[in-house]
């Protein structure tokens, strides 16, 4: 990651030194950005301030990446984190119904929308959905997080008015991603249709729901591990969904970074992402063995 922001053409310096400067100003600047030392001294320092907590200065900013990445990484977690908890809750249980049912009306109208949802693309729905709820029908602002104009005072007013912003982008990212996890907990559930302990429920006279609800538990593995890539790159920041709707996330600041060359809040951004992905696929590896008793953990030695 770190060597391909700097094999992206073009110096960054250039992009923010002035041209009136004198070659010894621009030196300076150089060398306090870090830039003039070799390439293998520059990732040395990289990974120096990573162990330190240092994530830079911008280059744009002139601030801490810190200080810069904040915002916008939490305006992210307010719109992708529930969007995400009722696309992969309601997901699950929708796939895990449509599994149960298969062969029937239900199942072929579920699979048929889940698959329309999916390959519609984000951001065409996204626009589709401005235009008529916003545009036509102004029931919804056009964009932003909240109201420039006539801020509200209070607290709840706050809240009420971000809420307002936040249901277009929030219906669109549930209907893009809630297709993927609806396939996975069907496919994964009747490949569980007929296995002995459902059997065996059936045999005790357990009630159909119980049984389903046994089998669901069960399903749910592969769905969690698609999750968490799914939450690693929602929490990268749909790209897409903030732009067409103007929602100053962190995934707006990893584009407008990696082309403004401000290469420590692009590198920040990607870490971020990055340590998002691996620690929720540490949290499902230790949540597989609950969810499943089959699986055990054992070391050798």
């Amino acid at each position: 990651m770190w060597l391909l922001f700097r094999l992206v053409p073009g110096d960054p310096a250039a992009m923010y030194i002035s041209g009136r400067l004198n070659p010894e100003d621009i030196d300076a600047m150089r060398k306090a950005w870090g830039l003039d030392a070799p390439l293998y001294i520059q990732y040395l320092r990289y990974i120096g301030n990573l162990f330190s907590g240092n994530l830079g200065i911008s280059f744009y900013f002139r601030e801490p990446v810190a200080d810069i990445i904040a915002p916008p990484l939490f305006n992210t977690v307010i719109l992708m984190g529930p969007a995400m908890i009722v696309s992969i809750v309601g997901g699950t249980m929708l796939g895990a119904y449509l599994g149960w049912r298969r062969g029937s009306t239900r199942e072929k109208v579920g699979i048929m929308l889940a698959l329309l949802l999916r390959s519609f693309p984000v951001f065409v729905a996204g626009v589709f959905i401005l235009m008529l709820l916003s545009y036509w029908l102004g029931w919804f602002p056009l964009g932003g997080m909240r109201t420039i104009e006539s801020p509200p005072t209070t607290w709840g007013g706050q809240t009420l008015d971000m809420l307002h912003h936040m249901i277009l982008p929030f219906i669109v990212v549930v209907l893009f991603n809630i297709g993927d996890v609806l396939m996975i907990a069907r496919t994964s559930l009747l490949e569980l249709l007929g296995e002995e302990f459902l059997e065996f429920g059936k045999a005790r006279g357990l009630p159909d729901s119980h049984v389903r609800r046994i089998a669901m538990r069960n399903a749910i593995i592969p769905v969690l591990t698609y999750s968490t890539i799914m939450v690693g790159f929602a929490f990268g920041g749909q790209v897409l969904v903030e732009v067409v709707f103007s929602w100053p996330g962190i995934g707006r600041l990893m584009v407008e970074s990696v082309t403004r060359h401000d290469y420590p809040v692009a590198q920040a951004s990607f870490f971020l992402m990055s340590i998002v992905v691996i620690v929720l696929n540490l949290i499902m590896d230790l949540t597989y063995g609950y969810l499943d008793p089959r699986i055990t953990y054992e070391t050798n030695g």
